[in-house]
């Protein structure tokens, strides 16, 4: 059966590590993805893929970030995030994720490739994807992330480099709070939920929790119960 190869020299594709989620300096509601070009390098012992100074940031939203932070640091989800409900569909359709590859950038958007392979008949499969749904799934089944050399060459920065405008911003070394990030995404979702419920009247009540015990998401059925017995 033939596969796609992966080798980054054959087919002018640069091999990428994720690095980090960070705040976006350009702007409050976004973030920056942090991907860490990797380059070959021979010792004794073999080939391996070594980080170099150079790197392509690209902006990406709340959920996205969250998303990629949750499979970065390894965190339980609830319910299934949209990359995890796209790995279960693969699964049943016996299709598997090779690779992800961002082959196409125009206006300051990158578009990315995702390649598969269909095990039932043998073909390989390429979807369109956004790069950050993209790399969360990558990052789940950890798959290799390519960019086509020609884009990460117009587009890189490098360590000792600094953004035009904004403050100063050294991605690779800055630090950032990965949980808090995700706790403070959940407290905000919380209270707006807790007033939502607040909200709505008994029967609506009523009916979201006998559709929520049917879905089985017991976590919304104890808010729910829970806006109910407030109530009396």
């Amino acid at each position: 059966m033939e596969t796609p190869n992966p080798n980054t020299e054959q087919n002018g594709l640069i091999e990428l590590r994720v690095e980090d989620v960070l705040p976006s300096p350009q702007t409050t509601d976004a973030f920056s993805l942090i991907l860490r070009e990797l380059r070959e390098e021979q010792d004794e012992q073999g080939t391996h893929q070594v980080p170099t100074n150079r790197y392509i940031s690209i902006i990406i939203g709340q959920s996205e970030a969250r998303a990629i932070l949750v499979e970065l640091n390894k965190l339980p989800t609830h319910r299934p995030l949209t990359h995890e409900l796209f790995h279960t569909l693969s699964l049943h359709t016996r299709c598997d994720l090779l690779m992800v590859n961002i082959i196409h950038y125009e206006n300051g958007v990158y578009y990315a490739d995702m390649v598969l392979i269909n095990h039932q008949n043998g073909k390989t499969i390429h979807i369109d994807a956004r790069p950050s749904d993209a790399i969360a799934l990558a990052l789940k089944l950890g798959v290799m992330i390519h960019i086509r050399s020609d884009i990460f060459e117009e587009n890189y920065q490098a360590d000792d480099e600094k953004p035009e405008e904004g403050p100063a911003f050294n991605a690779p070394m800055e630090v950032y709070d990965h949980e808090g990030l995700l706790e403070e995404e959940n407290e905000s979702r919380e209270a707006e939920f807790s007033i939502e419920l607040a909200e709505m009247s008994k029967e609506e009540l009523l009916e979201l929790l006998d559709a929520a015990v049917d879905s089985e998401d017991y976590e919304l059925a104890e808010k729910i119960q829970q806006e109910l017995d407030k109530r009396g």
